[in-house]
């Protein structure tokens, strides 16, 4: 997607919501994009193609019980996994479950970590995908079974809680954790059919790399040695897998060269009335084509920056109070923000 040319993308439909949405996930067809929100534990239904509620399925689905905060599609149209929300700042459950959003049914519950899971990574070619949590543990799975199949224990030179997801070819995964001592973050990269022999690329993201990459953008060495040490929330291989996409508490997204580790590029939430974001994570993500990075800021604008070069080519202006997810279509060129109310745009 190429923002820099005019006219640029433009509001499609507003899906209204009640309180901030927390995940968004396209399905691969285009055709439905599904919409969490932890507060009020709402998993919305958005018809892409003629906008607004589907009508072959409910638009909205209220999981009480189980809670949700993050949700992927699946290669089914008709059933999403989802990882419960808080409660009192505990999870509800440290589960994955597999929803059929046809008639609201928990066809599968996805049992193993003892902790609270904090990314699903779908596998773009089969029914396997990865969970990870904050036990320390990447997991294994198969939409089919409940049990899962494999497990990666972080070695004892890292802290924290790891990020692993999928590549775009499905032959491969990446799975993050910080440096024990806040000394920046591991990145191993895994052949997703031989995993048990241990990850055949080994990367370090310094600390310093990080600090460095953002003063050169124009932070305060102050601001730059804090957020150098920002947690790490999201992670997305592009298209190609040169590049890494990594979101971070503190309204931070960095780009890592994907073979190497270096730091690319930095970005930084655009603030509203209330100042910089001091601990919430920024929502960013590729586009499909690996020309361009979509960030959301804190003021309810969303950034369009090249990819390539980092700089930003576009913002958009369409939700009215921070962006906490967005996603573009795996298909058509269509894009989602989402604050409390969702935006579709066509691109």
């Amino acid at each position: 997607m190429d923002f820099s040319s005019e006219p640029g993308p433009k509001m499609g439909c507003v899906v209204r919501g009640r309180a901030p949405a927390t995940s968004l996930s396209y399905h691969e067809s285009g055709s439905h994009l599904f919409v969490a929100s932890e507060k009020d534990s709402v998993l919305r239904i958005v018809d892409c193609l003629n906008g607004g509620a589907p009508t072959d399925r409910p638009p909205m689905i209220k999981l009480q019980r189980e809670g949700i905060r993050t949700v992927r599609a699946t290669h089914h149209g008709h059933c999403v996994l989802f990882s419960p929300g808080m409660s009192d700042g505990v999870p509800k459950k440290n589960s994955v479950y597999y929803l059929s959003v046809h008639d609201n049914k928990i066809l599968r519950e996805f049992e193993g970590h003892s902790g609270f899971i904090n990314e699903i990574s779908m596998s773009p070619v089969d029914d396997t995908f990865l969970s990870s949590g904050i036990d320390g543990t990447v997991r294994l799975w198969d939409c089919g079974k409940s049990n899962s199949f494999g497990e990666l224990k972080l070695p004892e030179n890292v802290e924290g809680a790891p990020l692993a997801v999928y590549d775009g070819t499905g032959l491969v995964f990446g799975v993050s954790a910080a440096i024990a001592g806040g000394e920046g973050y591991h990145i191993h990269l895994y052949d997703a059919r031989n995993y048990t022999v241990g990850p055949f690329s080994e990367m370090k993201v310094t600390r310093q790399d990080i600090e460095s990459k953002l003063r050169l953008s124009g932070s305060t060495p102050e601001r730059a040695y804090a957020l150098s040490k920002s947690e790490w929330t999201s992670m997305q291989f592009n298209q190609s897998g040169k590049q890494i996409l990594i979101g971070a508490n503190g309204g931070m997204a960095l780009s890592v060269d994907g073979y190497e580790g270096t730091v690319l590029h930095s970005f930084l939430t655009e603030t509203g009335s209330g100042g910089a974001s001091l601990s919430l994570p920024m929502a960013t993500c590729f586009t499909p084509d690996d020309r361009s990075i979509i960030c959301g800021n804190d003021d309810g604008t969303v950034s369009c920056y090249q990819a390539d070069s980092g700089l930003l080519a576009r913002k958009l202006r369409g939700n009215v109070d921070r962006v906490g997810a967005v996603a573009v279509s795996p298909k058509y060129k269509q894009m989602a923000t989402a604050c409390a109310s969702t935006v579709v745009w066509t691109c």
